[in-house]
């Protein structure tokens, strides 16, 4: 007999019932913004044509004031670092794995177009953010830390990890900014920290398929505690409840929890969303069998965590996405999408997991649930590094100093997004060279909207997608002397030379260790992802070339 509470959300499909209250820019609204983001928007041959504002929650949470962000560019350069990162990745690699012959896909060719596309929404996304911040007057400017990231993390049997990301480390902003990090800055320049998911979805990205995005949030709080890339189990819904330790207690006391945070009088009124894996049956079931209903997803669950509570989204049945009560996934996704659900008001609780026992294949269902705290040594090396190991749950006051703090969040849609359905992915018109995005907005008052934007591509799409490539795919082909002439030639132009530093930190991290603006290369490491499969011989040839060419970049070491 078929589960009526257990259904995939690609079949009961989320309807919104709210009004669309729209703020459409004026032609003087226009102009000045293609005025302040001119440098960001000349790199990709970009100018706006089109803008509305879809208005989803104006109640402000009275706990933030915006702080540096209040800066008008800043604020939305976060905007603009999802929506061209979208696009990016709508332009060159959505649907690429639907082009490939059937007989002719193999995992290794899945994996490849799957970085691919981390690689150039990681490319757009971080050279949004440097442009904006180089070109930021004095009195207004900051330096952003990337301290929250996803793709480290190794998925044994699946991924090799390593995927092309803005990884933890990097910083933008003005030149002697970046040298002093680390260092007393001037009063002047805000450091802001950083946290992304370059593309939340990537499978569903190189399909086609729907709720695939970029993802990414500024906040001027300070990152107290490093969030290990490994798999988090999350407890969390859209209306505020007090901390409790989900190590001594069970699925349906924490839904009872949950339910009575919303005012619901049972339980069985819930629906908790969760990926659909086999380590997720076992709870599944349990909630289930109290009449909880558990929409599930084949992949990406930071976008779910986002708009938890959010009354004008309803299934069929009529319930709400109301929360997650044990799904297990990534720390980034768990904390790039806790912030804007704190924000509007909710609340999460997060607890490290084994990676290594959750990502057998040789086991049955009860048995990765059971075992899913089960660490291995290095894995409690990781989670001793973290300072997590005198505390077994965590929420986003454990990771941030003030998650109230200014900030901003938002999330480029790829694909159409089936969570808030008006939301369409990226969409191309050949005719007038135009594209369009959405890109939804939260920011620490806990204000909502959704902004449409259409650009228009000044010469063609084809010339602005060439223009978001990230320069790895020019040396793809090349080897020897000739890969040696297209890296110098990249080199000796100053504009291409900062889009091959951004690639060079986004590919490599995994084997580079950054102080201050300059970098320490671990062959050893590198040696190592070769050998897993992260990165290839290619990747050993473009590192030795670029360290001989551009050596002032580099520290050296016995």
């Amino acid at each position: 007999m078929e589960n009526q509470l257990r259904f995939n959300i690609s079949d009961k499909r989320i309807k919104y019932s709210g009004a669309k209250k729209i703020y459409s820019f004026s032609k003087d609204h226009i102009s000045e913004f293609n005025h302040r983001h001119n440098a960001v928007f000349s790199n990709y041959d970009l100018t706006l044509e089109e803008g509305d504002i879809i208005s989803l929650c104006q109640m402000a949470n009275n706990q933030s004031n915006l702080g540096i962000l209040r800066n008008r560019q800043l604020r939305e350069s976060a905007i603009m670092a999802a929506a061209l990162s979208a696009i990016s990745v709508g332009l060159i690699g959505r649907g690429s794995l639907n082009k490939i012959p059937r007989d002719k896909i193999t995992k290794k060719l899945t994996d490849e177009l799957k970085r691919a596309n981390d690689r150039t929404a990681a490319q757009v996304m971080a050279e949004v953010l440097q442009t904006t911040t180089e070109t930021l007057p004095m009195g207004e400017e900051v330096l952003i830390e990337s301290t929250i990231t996803e793709g480290v993390r190794i998925k044994p049997g699946k991924e090799a990890g390593g995927n092309p990301t803005i990884a933890v480390g990097a910083l933008f902003g003005k030149e002697e900014h970046r040298q002093q990090y680390g260092l007393p800055t001037a009063r002047n320049v805000s450091l802001l920290s950083m946290g992304n998911d370059v593309i939340d979805g990537t499978t569903k990205s190189i399909k086609g398929i729907h709720s695939s995005l970029t993802a990414l949030f500024l906040t001027e709080s300070n990152v107290k505690r490093h969030l290990p890339d490994i798999y988090v189990q999350r407890w969390m819904g859209g209306a505020y409840f007090e901390e409790f330790n989900p190590r001594e207690t069970n699925l349906l006391d924490a839904a009872e929890i949950i339910a009575h945070s919303y005012g619901l009088s049972r339980p069985d009124k819930l629906s908790s969303f969760f990926l659909d894996r086999k380590r997720h049956y076992p709870a599944m079931d349990i909630l289930n069998n109290a009449g909880i209903t558990t929409p599930f997803d084949k992949d990406g669950d930071l976008f779910p965590a986002i708009i938890l509570g959010f009354e004008d989204i309803h299934f069929p049945d009529g319930r709400r996405l109301y929360s997650m009560i044990g799904d297990i996934g990534g720390s980034a996704e768990w904390a790039v999408g806790v912030l804007p659900l704190v924000w509007r008001g909710g609340q999460a609780i997060g607890m490290l997991t084994s990676q290594s026992s959750l990502t057998r294949g040789d086991v049955s269902p009860e048995q990765l649930w059971n075992d899913r705290f089960h660490y291995t040594e290095e894995e409690f090396m990781l989670i001793q590094d973290a300072r997590f190991e005198q505390k077994p749950y965590f929420s986003i006051k454990d990771i941030l100093d003030d998650p109230f703090a200014g900030g901003i969040s938002a999330f480029g849609c790829i694909t159409d997004n089936y969570y808030l359905p008006f939301m369409e992915g990226v969409k191309t018109n050949r005719e007038d060279n135009t594209v369009s995005v959405n890109v939804l907005a939260v920011n620490s008052l806990g204000i909502m909207e959704c902004w449409q934007l259409k650009f228009k591509c000044n010469h063609s799409l084809e010339n602005t997608a060439r223009l978001m490539m990230s320069p790895k795919q020019t040396l793809a082909d090349l080897e020897g002397k000739e890969l040696e002439d297209a890296i110098g030639k990249m080199l000796k132009d100053d504009k291409i030379r900062k889009r091959y530093r951004i690639f060079f930190n986004n590919e490599y991290y995994p084997a580079l260790i950054p102080v201050h603006d300059k970098l320490v290369i671990l062959h050893k490491a590198i040696n190592t992802l070769i050998e897993r499969g992260a990165l290839q011989e290619k990747d050993r040839e473009i590192i030795h070339i670029t360290s001989r060419l551009v050596d002032d970049w580099f520290i050296s070491y016995d």
